[in-house]
């Protein structure tokens, strides 16, 4: 038996295929709500706010700041065991309050992670291709 030599990576589901186009763009990238106007994060059908089922993609800037993070210390699959530790953080985005998404955190070690830390979106390439989302410190 082989033991993985990557991270696992995300397989595009019915629906969400332009956002993982447009990571492998470099851009970041949320479905808005065409009845209210929000952002939603994860995509879905459906808006939760107001009912609708029209929604486009529409491009952010790609800042936040931490919300939340987690330091993992134990590599939960074999290819993390050259990894650890590293940093898991929820960011909330800028276009709106309470839009958050879960991305590694990379560029700062683990122990000086804050609360409200600036960052910025970086995209990493998987060893499949597929660009993954990160965020960094903002200088």
């Amino acid at each position: 038996m082989s033991t993985p030599t990557s991270f696992p990576f995300p397989v595009p589901e019915f629906g969400v295929e332009p956002y993982w186009e447009a990571c492998n763009r470099e851009e970041l990238v949320m479905q808005r709500c065409s009845g209210c106007g929000r952002f939603r994060w994860l995509p879905a059908p459906i808006c939760s706010e107001c009912g609708s089922n029209e929604a486009s993609w529409e491009p952010l800037a790609g800042r936040g700041r931490i919300t939340t993070w987690t330091v993992v210390t134990h590599p939960v699959h074999p290819a993390a065991v050259d990894r650890v530790p590293y940093v898991v953080a929820e960011v909330e985005l800028e276009e709106q309050p309470g839009l958050r998404m879960i991305a590694g955190l990379v560029g700062i070690e683990p122990d000086a992670v804050a609360m409200d830390l600036a960052v910025a979106v970086e995209f990493e390439t998987h060893p499949s291709g597929q660009k993954l989302p990160m965020f960094r410190p903002e200088a």
